[in-house]
């Protein structure tokens, strides 16, 4: 009887230990399986993201697409928080664009996070120029959803919806990206520039996904040597 009771013990002490065990390798599995299933959605989401933000006149820069995660609500339209940080790649004032053209610049970063200033922050300046006529100046913030572009002389032809695209001379941003369009000229006889009005092209208070630039001012130097 004892022989046959202690042998009830040990099966129950086996098939107790083997259930923590399965319940244990349960968890493991649904872990692993949340990973891979957390991975597939980033992978497919980096690769929508890269195709919709591609930037073919760009090529040889490096590209790292990032999701954005946050906007301080008390300052509208003048910072972005990104899932991305110094664990890819990115630095401080590198540039980050939309599809539709530039948001802003880098100002802050943490190994899996970092603070974009978007160039309607008033503190914020992007080397600017007309298209049609080469005209330059430069895009300042205007704490709103709207821009202006400064120091364009007022002997200057500037025309509404004219497309206002980058320099490449401010060591932060490339060459030849689109910063957004003329909404309006307003002139004043007395003074030497126009008063021009922006509109971004890339949407501020409605991104979800943006795309840093891996470029720091030694390779903007380094385009305009080779060019």
């Amino acid at each position: 009887m004892l022989s046959e009771i202690g042998g009830a013990v040990k099966n129950y002490i086996a098939l107790k230990g083997a259930r923590e065990e399965n319940a244990g390798l349960k968890e493991e599995v649904d872990r692993l399986t949340q990973e891979r299933d957390e991975a597939r959605e980033t992978a497919a989401e980096d690769l929508r993201i890269r195709a919709d933000y591609a930037i073919p006149s760009l090529p040889q820069y490096r590209k790292v697409s990032a999701l954005v995660i946050s906007r301080d609500p008390s300052i509208w339209f003048k910072t972005l928080i990104i899932n991305r940080g110094s664990g890819d790649g990115v630095k401080l004032n590198m540039p980050v664009m939309a599809a539709s053209g530039v948001v802003g610049r880098v100002t802050a970063v943490g190994v899996n996070c970092a603070l974009i200033q978007v160039i309607t922050d008033r503190h914020a300046g992007v080397g600017a120029m007309l298209q049609q006529s080469g005209a330059m100046g430069e895009v300042r913030g205007l704490d709103s959803d709207r821009c202006e572009l400064k120091d364009v002389g007022s002997t200057v032809d500037v025309k509404p919806n004219e497309t206002v695209v980058t320099t490449g001379l401010d060591g932060v941003y490339p060459k030849g990206i689109t910063i957004g369009t003329v909404e309006s000229v307003q002139d004043d006889p007395n003074a030497p520039w126009h008063k021009i009005i922006v509109r971004p092209t890339a949407p501020m208070d409605r991104l979800e996904t943006v795309v840093v630039l891996l470029i720091e001012p030694k390779d903007l130097k380094m385009q305009d040597t080779i060019k």
